[in-house]
Parts: C-alpha cells; sequence; structure tokens
C-alpha cells in the first residue's frame, strides 16, 4: 500500500467513533431513500400487475332487470371493448353472540370462466375451488372471520327469511374492495342458489370495459354513461353508474400520494445528513491543516491531496452502502408483502429496482462527495506557510471567552462554562440547530397531522352524527320503523333520512350525464353537522334547494353558489338551485348532493318512505349502542322489516382510525429517522467541541474538577443546544402542519385537511430532544472525564 493510502486508510479506521458516526448518518438517509423507493416500486408494481391481471372492468352500470340481449346491446356502444352482465343480491351472515356481517352475492356459472374480473385462486394453489349448489366462494380478504372451507354460514336474507350455504372456498378476488376496508363479504354462487337466495338470474348489474383510454376517468365514464342511455332506451331503469379510479387498483391514488410523502421525508433526511458530513469534515480538515503543510513542503499536489480526501469520504459512503442497501431491501419486502395482505393484491417477487440502485448510490457516494468538496478544497488550498502556523483544533486565539458578567454570578459555574461553550462556534453551532430545528419541526408536524386526520374523521362524522345508522333493503313508512325504534329504552331520538339517485344533466346534449345520489335528512335534523365553505346549509321551507360538495366541483369546478342545475330522476327532468358548497374530504364514487327530505320524498313519489334511520342515544357510548342496536334488530326482524345493515357510530370512528393510523406511521417511521440523524450531528456537535476544549479540559482537571463536573458541563451543553433547538422547532412546525396537511389532504382524501396545532408532538419531541441529547453527549462526556492532565497537556 502506498503512502498517500496508509494516510487515507488511517484517517477511516484511526478514528473509529468519527468514521462509525459518518457511515450511520449517510447510511440513514441512504435506507429512507431505498427503503421508500423500494416499497413504492415494490407495491405499485405487485398491485398493477395483479389487478390487471385479473382483466378488470373500468365502469359498472346497475340497472333494472336485464337479459342477454341487453348485454348485447351494450357491446355495440362504441368505445366499448367488453361487457358482462352480473346478477347480484345482498344478506347478512348471522353468527350467535357477534354482530352480522354483510355479504354481496354475484351469480356466476363457473368461477375460472369470467372474461372480466376474474377471480384467481389463493397462492400455492393451482385452481380455483369447485362451486356447487347451495355454496358459495368468498374472498380471501375475510378470512380474519375465521370460516374455513366446509364451514356453513347462516345468511339472513333481505325479507328476514335464513338459508343455509357451504362454504366451498377462498378465491382471490383483486379487483373488489377488501372486508378489512367495507366490513362485507364479496361471495360468489351459481345462478340456481342466487335465485334460491331470493334473487334472480336476470342481470342488475353491467361491468363494462372500453377498448381505449382505460385510465381516463373522463372518457371511461362518457362511455359508460352511454351505456346507461342505451339501456334506458331499451326500457330498462338505471340506478347508478359507478366509476372509480379506472384501470387502477382501489387504493393506487391512495399509495401514490403516502409515496410522494415519504420520498419528500427520506430526501429531507438526506438534506439533514449533509450538514453532518460539512461539521465533521469541516473538523476534520482544520484538524489536519499542519499535516496537509507537510504533505506540501515534501512535494504534495493540490490536486493529490484533493484525491486522497475525496477518497476517504466515498470510503464512509461505500460503508453506508453496504449497511443501507441490504437494510432497505429487507424492511421493503417484508412491509410489502403486509401491505398487500392488507389491501388485497398478491405480491409479486421481490427483485432489486435499477432506479432505487442508482438513488441510493447517488446519496452514499455523490451527495457526501459534494457536500464536503467546499471545506476540503478550502483546506487543501492553504499554503504551507499558512498550514505550518495552523493550530488547529487548539486554536484558541480566535475564540474569546468573555468572562460571564456579575448579574449572572448566581448561576454556577460549571453550567457557566456549559452556556459558553454551547456558544463558542456560532457556524458549527447554526448547522447543528438547523438539523435539529428541521428534525423536530417534521416530527412536530407528523403529530399535528395525525391530529389533522381525527379532526378529519370528526369532520366527516358531522355528516353521519347518529349513535346507530340503519338501512333499510327498500323504503319503509317514517311512522312505522320510527315508533318501533322509540319504543326502545335507552332511544333518545330518531330521524328519517332517504338517499336516491339521479344524474345530472350537461347543458351540451351530446355528452353523457353525471351520476348523482341524493342525500335527504330532514329540514329540522340536528344530526348533521356540515362543513359549509361557501353559500348556507338547507333551511326548512327549501324545496328545490340543493348543496353540493367537493366531489362534484371536482368535475364541474366552475359551478358556484346561484347556479341551477337539471337533474334526471325516473327519466323525469328537474331542476335545483345551489344554495351552499360543503367539503367532505375522502373518494367518493359518485358526488352526494344534499337536499330537504320533505321535498325530494314528495318528487320521488314516497312522501313519509324513509331509507335509512338515524338514531341518538341517551348515554352515547359504546356499550350503548351495541346494545340498542342489536335490540332494534331484533325487533324489526320479528315485525318483518329487513335491516340490510347496521352501523354504530363508534365502529365508524374505529374503522376510520385504523386506516388512517397506518398512513400516518410511516410518516412517523421518517420522521423518527429524522430525529436520528439529528441526534447524530449533536453527537458529532459535541465530540468535535470536546476535541477542541482538550487542553480547557487539562487545566479543570488540574485544578481539582471531578469526572462528575467534567461530565456535566459537557451534558449540560448538549441540553441547552437541544433545547434552544425545540423552542425554535415549534415555531417553525407550523407552516410544515399546514404544508402536510394541504398536501396530504389533496394526495389521499381529495381536500385539504384541516391543520391543528396540538401540544401532544410538542411534549413529546421535548422528551424525545432530552433523551437525544442525553445520548449524543454521554460518549463525549465520558471521553472528556477520562482524559489525564498528562494526556492534555501533550495534545496538540
Amino acid at each position: 500500500m502506498g503512502t498517500r493510502w496508509k494516510k487515507v486508510w488511517g484517517d477511516f479506521w484511526g478514528n473509529k467513533s468519527r468514521t462509525i458516526l459518518i457511515i450511520l448518518t449517510i447510511a440513514v438517509g441512504t435506507f429512507a431513500v431505498g427503503f421508500n423507493s423500494n416499497l413504492a416500486n415494490y407495491m405499485l408494481e405487485s398491485m398493477d400487475g395483479d389487478y390487471l391481471s385479473a382483466n378488470p372492468s373500468e365502469a359498472n352500470v346497475y340497472t333494472s332487470r336485464m337479459d342477454e340481449d341487453f348485454v348485447e346491446l351494450a357491446r355495440n356502444v362504441p368505445g366499448v371493448d367488453a361487457v358482462e352482465g352480473r346478477s347480484t343480491a345482498s344478506g347478512n351472515v348471522v353468527r350467535d353472540g357477534v354482530d352480522p356481517i354483510a355479504i354481496q352475492f354475484t351469480a356466476i356459472e363457473d368461477p375460472s370462466d369470467l372474461s372480466l374480473n376474474q377471480l384467481k385462486p389463493l397462492p400455492g394453489e393451482d385452481s380455483l375451488p369447485q362451486l356447487g349448489k347451495k355454496q358459495v366462494l368468498v374472498d380471501a380478504s375475510a378470512k380474519s372471520t375465521g370460516y374455513k372451507p366446509g364451514d356453513t354460514l347462516i345468511i339472513e336474507l333481505d325479507d328476514g327469511k335464513q338459508r343455509e350455504l357451504i362454504l366451498a372456498g377462498y378465491v382471490h378476488d383483486v379487483t373488489g374492495f377488501p372486508f378489512s376496508f367495507t366490513n362485507t363479504f364479496n361471495a360468489y354462487v351459481t345462478p340456481d342458489t342466487i335465485e334460491w337466495l331470493g334473487g334472480t338470474r336476470y342481470y342488475n348489474a353491467l361491468a363494462i370495459s372500453v377498448s381505449e383510454k382505460q385510465t381516463d376517468q373522463e372518457h371511461v365514464t362518457a362511455v359508460a354513461q352511454a351505456v346507461a342511455d342505451e339501456m334506458e332506451r331499451a326500457g330498462a331503469e338505471v340506478y347508478y353508474v359507478s366509476v372509480y379510479q379506472p384501470g387502477h387498483h382501489f387504493a393506487w391514488q391512495i399509495t401514490q400520494g403516502v409515496f410522494f410523502v415519504l420520498t419528500v421525508f427520506s430526501y429531507m433526511t438526506v438534506l439533514l445528513s449533509c450538514f453532518l458530513i460539512v461539521n465533521t469534515i469541516t473538523a476534520l480538515m482544520t484538524q489536519q491543516v499542519r499535516q496537509i503543510g507537510i504533505m506540501k513542503a515534501i512535494g504534495g499536489e493540490t490536486p493529490q491531496i484533493l484525491g486522497m480526501y475525496i477518497l476517504l469520504v466515498l470510503a464512509f459512503g461505500l460503508g453506508a452502502l453496504l449497511i443501507g442497501i441490504p437494510l432497505a431491501n429487507s424492511v421493503a419486502q417484508n412491509i410489502g408483502g403486509g401491505m398487500a395482505a392488507w389491501l388485497n393484491f398478491t405480491p409479486g417477487e421481490y427483485h432489486n429496482y435499477p432506479a432505487t440502485l442508482i438513488q441510493q448510490v447517488f446519496v452514499a457516494l455523490v451527495v457526501p462527495v459534494l457536500t464536503a468538496l467546499i471545506p476540503i478544497r478550502k483546506s487543501v488550498r492553504t499554503t504551507v506557510r499558512e498550514a505550518i502556523n495552523d493550530y488547529g483544533l487548539g486554536e484558541e486565539g480566535k475564540i474569546r471567552n468573555k468572562p460571564v458578567k456579575k448579574r449572572f454570578s448566581f448561576i454556577p459555574r460549571p453550567i457557566q462554562l456549559s452556556l459558553r461553550n454551547a456558544f463558542r462556534r456560532k457556524a458549527r453551532l447554526a448547522l447543528t440547530l438547523f438539523t435539529l430545528v428541521l428534525a423536530g419541526a417534521i416530527f412536530i408536524g407528523v403529530y399535528n397531522l395525525w391530529e389533522s386526520f381525527d379532526q378529519t374523521i370528526e369532520d366527516v362524522q358531522g355528516y353521519i352524527l347518529a349513535d346507530i345508522n340503519i338501512s333499510f333493503g327498500r323504503y319503509y313508512r317514517y311512522d312505522e320503523v320510527a315508533e318501533l325504534a322509540e319504543a326502545i329504552p335507552g332511544v333518545d331520538s330518531v330521524e328519517g333520512w332517504t338517499e336516491y339517485p339521479g344524474t345530472l344533466v350537461s347543458e351540451n346534449e351530446d355528452e353523457a350525464g353525471t351520476q348523482i345520489v341524493f342525500v335527504a335528512p330532514p329540514s329540522t335534523s340536528t344530526l348533521i353537522d356540515p362543513v359549509i365553505t361557501s353559500g348556507r346549509w338547507l333551511t326548512t321551507g327549501d324545496e328545490n334547494a340543493v348543496v353540493i360538495g367537493n366531489h362534484l366541483l371536482a368535475i364541474f369546478p366552475d359551478l358556484k353558489v346561484g347556479d341551477w342545475l337539471t337533474i334526471e330522476i325516473d327519466g323525469e327532468k328537474t331542476r335545483w338551485h345551489i344554495v351552499g358548497v360543503y367539503t367532505l374530504v375522502g373518494n367518493a364514487t359518485t358526488p352526494l348532493l344534499y337536499v330537504n327530505y320533505e321535498y325530494l320524498s314528495q318528487v320521488v313519489g314516497a312522501p313519509g318512505g324513509v331509507y335509512s334511520l338515524r338514531i341518538l342515544t341517551e348515554q352515547h357510548d359504546v356499550e350503548s349502542q351495541e346494545i340498542i342496536g342489536d335490540q332494534l334488530e331484533k325487533l324489526y326482524e320479528e315485525n318483518g322489516i329487513h335491516v340490510s345493515s347496521v352501523q354504530l357510530g363508534a365502529d365508524f370512528i374505529k374503522e376510520q382510525k385504523t386506516q388512517t393510523d397506518i398512513l400516518v406511521y410511516f410518516m412517523l417511521v421518517m420522521a423518527v429517522l429524522i430525529a436520528v440523524v439529528g441526534g447524530l450531528g449533536l453527537t458529532g456537535t459535541m465530540s468535535i467541541n470536546t476535541l477542541e476544549r482538550t487542553r480547557e479540559i487539562g487545566v479543570m482537571r488540574a485544578i481539582g474538577a471531578s469526572n462528575m463536573d467534567i461530565q456535566s458541563i459537557v451534558l449540560v451543553e448538549g441540553m441547552v443546544i437541544g433545547v434552544i433547538a425545540w423552542s425554535i422547532s415549534i415555531f417553525l412546525s407550523i407552516p410544515i402542519t399546514g404544508v402536510l396537511t394541504f398536501g396530504v389532504g389533496m394526495a389521499i382524501l381529495t381536500a385539504p385537511m384541516p391543520p391543528v396545532f396540538g401540544v401532544s408532538g410538542v411534549i413529546f419531541w421535548l422528551i424525545l430532544t432530552l433523551v437525544l441529547t442525553v445520548l449524543a453527549s454521554a460518549l463525549p462526556a465520558r471521553s472528556a472525564s477520562r482524559l489525564t492532565v498528562r494526556d492534555t497537556l501533550a495534545y496538540e
């Protein structure tokens, strides 16, 4: 090994703690970028691959009874590539001591003979299970319910009758929504069985695939609406058209938004690691100024010396790569498999992704070299005379230790030294503070984002404030169902609501209409608290007034308060006046328009009829909701009233929080990685500060300072820096919270979330800051306390 490379190796391995610190810092950024990129590539590739392999439909049209002639008409509509008719029915799976579970049946002749929305065998199985009469196949996402092939499912039909089905097996239904999201079984039976279950062989839905632009929602909607118009001309009654993220898995948009945010966080980690590299390399170059002068004195040229130090930085980066690449691969593969199970797609074979490797090489090798180039270049250009005269890290002439003013004499002397030492190197302190402040602001911002999700859920719950929401299979007289509900002890109040589909007619008659759903609470309702962004809410006496939401504005951004809408209901055109605009975060397959129940029930010819009940209990607690919900369901069953679903307000909150918490956990992981970089940065700063004061520590030891005195000075110095950074991060977290709530809301929920500035994140970051500062200062403090007087006075 040549002399120059021996020098490089000595710098690399001579100070092991410094080397490990830099390698870990670079490795954190390399891991963060690699993990996020690997997970995104793995999940999106697997998600799209599995989804598209099932030949999914891009749209669904739900109608009244149709036969194969209607399907043939739909196939001839321009833009249509394939159409399949579907016969569906619904019911509930009932079990002793457990709440009923909704089940949606689809009739199929042969599970392996579908051309659209194909079913697939489970991983490890060669073929789909056979399906016979009075048997059922269920999507594998419902395995968590505990049913096994061969078990009997007791099904309660819409008319209250019960049927028993044998579970023939599980299938993989990637085109449907998983059980974990809908709490509904996606089930498949034969046409004979669906008739036995109260359904019909006639189709009541069409699955449609378009011939081009499969991911263009506007194009797919136009083709689907054209099919709906053709069905109506042929005599079928169209209920609504559903187009949701055509050409993509249902979670595609959400994952895109999450990975965008995580990518920003991962590169923020890289940015923060750059400051630590600058601090460490600057200290290293300052320490070796005399060595550089000697190398130049014996013939060393600037490019040669520059190359040595660049090679040293590359060695740090190579060490980080050896840690970051396998760790990122392993974690991404394991988490990707878990997310695939949650989102109901089969993960593909994991492999290395070139795009990820390129990013990791850039982060581990290129970024550190570019970051360190300025301090290295400045040092290696020093002349021999300047280098020989330099005092390196031991230079005290440039640092003025001003005496502490008398008014601060009450502060113990060791604490005074800690406060003075914290501000000795202002440039280094600024970089360290910037790292900790940004880490803290992001950490607090993510905590605020978590609370914003909770606030968003509360806002969503404002549209369904009832403790118990009961939906019926058809319209019932309000007086009949409300009287039964009010007879249950613990019920405080009851409201009857209704929902009804319609088609928003375009001004251009050649363009397809847009499917909407009316939601009609009574005008005196106290169980809805909408978020109104313009105009007003409905009032008693409003007849053709309508309040539109952000989902309709996403399709028609020019709509505003005061405009008129033409909406077709049961083939009749009606006019509606926009009086307000509300915001409801989240994705919606069909825009919801709020109108008064009293008026809509007259328009649809069902005065006094309701489709659902909203019930408020006296206690509002979970136990009361569960008890009263069970009593209501049993009472309605005894009176021949079919209940299609019962949703408790507490369950709604729990389900929503479970889904949003997973998203926040990912972001918290990235925030913790950023905090780790901040802690490593503080460790590096404290180590350098301690090294600079080696002689000073020797003097203190010589005049009687104990190990505890030396350690306390270093620890307090670290805590001072940490508390200052914590204070500043609180203010910086305000704009970061605003950016996060807006960006995450738009990317995932299609609408900005309300920013919430809580105290939990501030308090938790303070605790974490104190822990980080103690850990970051502990090693330098221990090293300082172990220095002997002879070692310190001999140090140069």
